[in-house]
Order: C-alpha cells, then structure tokens, then sequence
C-alpha cells in the first residue's frame, strides 16, 4: 500500500491570489526575483534570502538605535546623578535591544546560510531547490504545480505590512512519504501588493514556453570583492544616488529637504545592508548537487587567486 502524500498545511495558501499556467496573468514579464538565465535553465531568489538579509539588518539596527538612545537616557537620568553602578545598569538595560536581535539572528540560523536559489530548467521541465542549512535536492514537476501569489502579513514596530511572493507548489515523491513542498520565491511585492508575483509568473511562463530570446534580462551578477570592499560598496552606492539627486534640476534647492532623507537613508539602509555584507561574508548560500550545476548551464568557474607580495590582486 502506497503512502498518502504529506499536504502543507492549508493555512499557507491564506490570501493567496491563485495563478495558472494556461492563462495570462495579466502583468508584463519582469525579472523580479531572477538572479541569471541562460537557454536551459533559470535561477530564482528565494524568501528565505530576504528573510535572512532581515534578520542580519535588524541585528545592525539594533546596535545603532541603541548607541543613539544611551545619551538621552544619560541626559534624562542626569547627569550629575550618573554613578559607575549607575552607568553600568544603564549600558546593561540599553544593550538588551542587540542582545535579543542576536538571539534571534543565531537561533534562526543567519550565521549559517544565506539562503538559497531556485532553479528551474526548460528541458526536463522541474523545478529544483536546495533548502537553507540543508543538502537535500527537492524536484518538483513543472506540469503540476500549484502557483500561488502568496500572501504574508508582518507586524512591524511602525505599521503592517505584506509581503507576496510567487509560491510554487508541487509534491517531492523523492521523499518518503511523497510531500508537498513550497519553492517560495525572492520577489517580495512589498508596495504594489501581487503584481510583482504576476510578474515574475508572465516571465517564467514566456521562458519554459519560448526559451529566453525577447525577455528582459536580470541584472548582472556583482562579482565578489573582498571583506572590506565588500563593507563599502553600500556607502558608495548611497553616495552615487546623492549626487545623482542633487546634480537633477532644481536639486540643490531642494537639498535642505533631501539631504536629511538621504541621511535617513543611510542609516536605514546603507548601514544594515554593509553591516550584512561584513559579518556574512564567509556565510555560503546553500548548494546544488554538481550535476544540477552542469545540467543547469550554471556551474560556477573558480578564478585563481592571485597575490603579490601578500596583497590579493583581483583578476
């Protein structure tokens, strides 16, 4: 007697606009959520990426909130009543803040893994993925899917938000019992709610059904610098798009306006995002099996490292 197939639970297609394969969704191909293509296969972000990236940043958050609030509880305690004993409470109850996020980033298993990729090929028609922290390939059969724009609520200390990423369903009979698993994918549709799964969705049934030839490509991969380069690229990034508001029309006026926006920015965003790529460097994504890799078009050549006189020369 064969075994039943193990069923996700119902809870996760919850607000989730079902999409299909025979029909349009409606929305222009985007590449929302595609890292690279080539004419067999294409690579997807996955959730996960996201939500490891989130925990990282808000760990980077934490740590710059709390040096922000310790002169004010310093200045509202009073100063002249301040004491060793006193200060060091005070740096002690501040530091709660960090110590939860980094609870939260090393239970959730951030300094392990970065996430992972999804990676569906046009030829055999499966979809295949490797979950976070783990070595198992999951294949699932492209014909059957059940597509979903998904839905996720998220409570946040400023407001509610949702987050919609393609969710792509279909049963692993690999495993005992067959299950059902979810490929959640990297486009998040954090302000125009379910179009950028639509999106993503027109752009993945043009490739299985056409190949890549008149779809917009992804941006191009960065190719990875050092730590430290690495570190920087946010704060230079952050400083481009400055200049580039400035030098618009009307920009420098407009300056005593921007700058502090900007400088919100920074804060927000360049900070977490150089603070992630810092203490995740060495963090690996999880990996595919070689013969996915080359069966896939997208087995990686390793350059050689170079180095004069100790200093890494990046070729």
């Amino acid at each position: 007697m064969k075994p039943g197939i193990k069923r996700l639970p119902k809870s996760l297609r919850f607000g989730g606009t079902r999409l299909y394969k025979d029909w349009p969704t409606g929305e222009t191909a985007q590449p929302d959520g595609v890292r690279r293509i080539n004419s067999r296969a294409v690579e997807l972000e996955t959730y996960a990426n996201w939500h490891q990236r989130g925990a990282s940043g808000a760990l980077a958050i934490s740590i710059i909130v709390t040096i922000a609030l310790l002169p004010v509880i310093f200045y509202i305690y009073g100063i002249e009543r301040l004491t060793l004993e006193t200060t060091i409470k005070i740096i002690l109850s501040a530091a709660t803040l960090p110590m939860m996020a980094a609870i939260f980033y090393f239970a959730g298993g951030t300094h392990r893994t970065r996430g992972a990729y999804i990676r569906i090929h046009r030829l055999t028609r499966k979809v295949y993925i490797v979950f976070p922290g783990q070595t198992r390939l999951h294949t699932l059969d492209w014909d059957h899917l059940e597509v979903l724009a998904g839905y996720i609520p998220i409570m946040t200390p400023t407001g509610f938000v949702t987050r919609h990423p393609l969710y792509l369903i279909g049963v692993d009979y690999n495993m005992d019992p067959p299950s059902e698993i979810c490929a959640a994918c990297g486009n998040l549709g954090v302000f125009d709610g379910d179009r950028s799964a639509k999106s993503l969705f027109s752009y993945l049934q043009a490739f299985m059904e056409h190949g890549p030839e008149g779809l917009p490509k992804p941006p191009p991969i960065p190719p990875r610098l050092s730590r430290r380069e690495e570190a920087l690229q946010p704060y230079r990034d952050w400083y481009a798009g400055l200049r580039r508001t400035l030098a618009k029309p009307y920009g420098l006026l407009k300056a005593p306006i921007t700058i502090p926006l900007w400088l919100g920015w920074l804060l927000i965003n360049a900070y977490p995002d150089s603070f992630e790529n810092f203490i995740q460097y060495n963090v690996p994504y999880a990996k595919f099996p070689k013969e996915i890799d080359t069966l896939c078009g997208f087995r990686d050549q390793r350059k050689p490292v170079i180095r004069v006189n100790g200093e890494r020369i990046d070729s």
